[in-house]
């Protein structure tokens, strides 16, 4: 089919008002996910890819999202991963006077 590109600017005098909010999501939601593409290609290698073919493109693609996605994960539970680390070292040290009679 015939793939028209959108770009952002004054609407037509004939578009609804539903046109235009439609329109007018549509820009908001790619502009919102451009700097993630833009993150993607810096810091998760995604600007080059070294895995042959189209199976290749699909590898490198999924891996670097899921990278991303890893990491945003990680940064919305950094203090519990913290909280549990000091009590994997520090918490099975302690013992208690029960434990110290055996």
């Amino acid at each position: 089919g015939d793939t028209k590109i959108l770009r952002p600017g004054r609407p037509k005098k004939s578009d609804s008002p539903y046109q235009r909010r439609i329109a007018r999501e549509r820009f908001r939601r790619r502009a919102g996910i451009e700097p993630i593409i833009g993150h993607l290609k810096q810091d998760h290698r995604l600007s080059r890819n070294y895995l042959k073919g189209v199976l290749g493109d699909a590898i490198n693609l999924f891996m670097a999202a899921a990278a991303f996605n890893f990491r945003k994960w990680i940064r919305k539970f950094e203090h519990f991963f913290a909280l549990f680390t000091l009590w994997l070292f520090f918490g099975t040290t302690t013992r208690q006077p029960s434990m110290m009679i055996l």
